[in-house]
């Protein structure tokens, strides 16, 4: 079927992906990795708007996952920091390596 045909695979531009429960934990945003991973977008957009909470280690994931994407000629973007996720986001400064929209 040409549709599926992998030599005529049509790269997605932008993929969104958002984590499961109100906690980004360390082993949600591996999942989130590996997903990204395997994912085509060009764009990875990671939405937090259900997050209430997020702990150091899952935001070293996401600078992990990004560094790979990067490398891969790839990007990672945040969306929808709120709450006590967001207050983690700026303590630990991380606009600097994590861009958000």
């Amino acid at each position: 079927m040409f549709a599926t045909h992998p030599e005529f695979a049509v790269n997605v531009a932008q993929l969104n992906l958002a984590p499961q429960g109100q906690c980004l934990s360390h082993a949600e945003a591996c999942r989130l990795f590996v997903r990204a991973l395997h994912e085509r977008g060009k764009q990875i957009i990671i939405d937090l708007a259900r997050m209430e909470d997020a702990t150091t280690s899952a935001f070293a994931q996401l600078v992990l996952l990004r560094r790979v994407l990067l490398r891969d000629g790839r990007d990672l973007c945040l969306t929808g920091l709120r709450d006590r996720t967001a207050g983690l986001f700026e303590v630990n400064r991380l606009a600097g390596v994590l861009p958000t929209m």
